[in-house]
């Protein structure tokens, strides 16, 4: 699991770091790095909007195929499968790439976190060794985590004695001195992980966290009963509407808050873009879009066919 966290902090480190600096400030880094991945998945959540529209509209045709064949729960489905593949969808249309993406996020970013000192700052091996061991000292074996050292060793970083560590420079200390008083929101530690048992100020991150996604799947919920009314009915929906909330509150307390104001920006984000994509490609749009499409195609064709027709009659005579 360790080298699983490395591989994937090696490009989040490298991106972080270019954010950090051109903006000298770590929570801006993770906002650019939030407003970069939105960007890419926003492909995939146009195209999950356009196939929100085309499962609405083979509703219709699937209530006849299961009115048709009521009892055969195999010819409904073999049924079903080749209706989607006719009309080039799926059931699996709206996806789960923009969900699934997020943890490996998580973890990268969690470990950028916990390695301020090498991913972030960039500061040359051995000097970040020497922090480490220079640290020890003023940790007690119940809180001693080898995987945390960087983060006790900013911690300490005034506590230590600076000039006996290998290659660290003057230019390299004031580094280290501003990154120190940025990282950290409203007074807050972005290093902190909260936790559940001891309630404090920072559980406010993955509350808000759950909300957010709360309100997400509120809404989304909503849009499927208005576009969708059967599969609105499905028990099922009700179970997932309160599952990407506690999953968010979960992690929430699985990684420092650094991680879950990503979580929340990039929520944030995501909302404001499922509003303005539904009204962008609203299912009657859509749906009018395909129709003109396949209007189109369907003339095309027919054109196509009566010359290549009248092509052989021409050949005959």
């Amino acid at each position: 699991m360790a080298r699983l966290y490395e591989i994937l902090g090696v490009p989040f480190g490298f991106v972080i770091a270019l954010f950090y600096g051109l903006t000298g400030n770590y929570l801006l880094s993770i906002l650019c790095l939030t407003i970069v991945v939105r960007l890419c998945l926003l492909p995939s959540a146009i195209s999950q909007q356009r196939g929100m529209a085309k499962q609405a509209r083979l509703q219709p045709k699937l209530r006849r195929i299961q009115q048709k064949y009521a009892g055969n729960q195999q010819k409904i489905q073999e049924e079903t499968q080749a209706l989607y593949q006719r009309e080039g969808t799926s059931a699996m249309t709206s996806g789960c790439l923009p969900t699934l993406i997020q943890l490996p996020i998580m973890i990268g970013l969690f470990q950028v976190n916990y390695h301020p000192f090498s991913m972030v700052l960039r500061l040359p091996t051995e000097t970040v060794e020497a922090l480490k061991v220079a640290a020890e000292p003023f940790l007690d074996g119940a809180k001693s985590n080898p995987y945390r050292m960087e983060l006790y060793a900013l911690e300490h970083f005034h506590e230590i004695d600076l000039p006996s560590i290998t290659g660290l420079t003057s230019d390299m200390i004031a580094k280290v001195d501003l990154f120190i008083d940025r990282f950290s929101l409203f007074g807050l530690d972005l290093s902190v992980t909260p936790q559940f048992k001891e309630p404090t100020v920072y559980w406010v991150v993955p509350i808000v966290s759950g909300l957010i996604a709360l309100v997400m799947s509120i809404y989304s919920q909503y849009r499927q009963k208005k576009n969708n009314p059967e599969m609105a009915k499905n028990p099922m929906m009700g179970c997932m509407m309160l599952y990407m909330p506690i999953m968010q509150i979960v992690f929430g307390f699985m990684f420092p808050i650094s991680v879950g104001i990503y979580t929340i920006m990039s929520s944030a984000i995501s909302f404001a873009q499922m509003i303005v994509l539904n009204h962008i490609y609203a299912p009657k749009k859509v749906l009018a879009k395909v129709m003109i499409d396949e209007t189109i195609y369907r003339r095309s064709k027919e054109e196509n066919t009566k010359k290549v027709k009248a092509m052989q009659e021409s050949d005959d005579k």
